[in-house]
């Protein structure tokens, strides 16, 4: 499995995920977690941002 930066990573376990910053070169290697390979997090998996409301001006009188 290789790692890139900006992949993330989640243990079927605890539910801990990891976002890769830094990846270390290697041609194969595997995220442990709990005893078990993490699995990398699809993009439809992510959360989704929470939207800011858009504040409304007083209105004149």
């Amino acid at each position: 499995m290789a790692k890139k930066k900006g992949e993330k990573y989640k243990c079927e376990e605890c539910g801990l995920i990891i976002l890769v910053e830094d990846p270390c070169g290697c041609e194969e290697c595997d995220i442990i977690c709990c005893g078990e390979p993490m699995k990398p997090v699809k993009v439809s998996e992510a959360k989704p941002k929470a939207k800011a409301t858009p504040k409304t001006k007083p209105k004149a009188k």
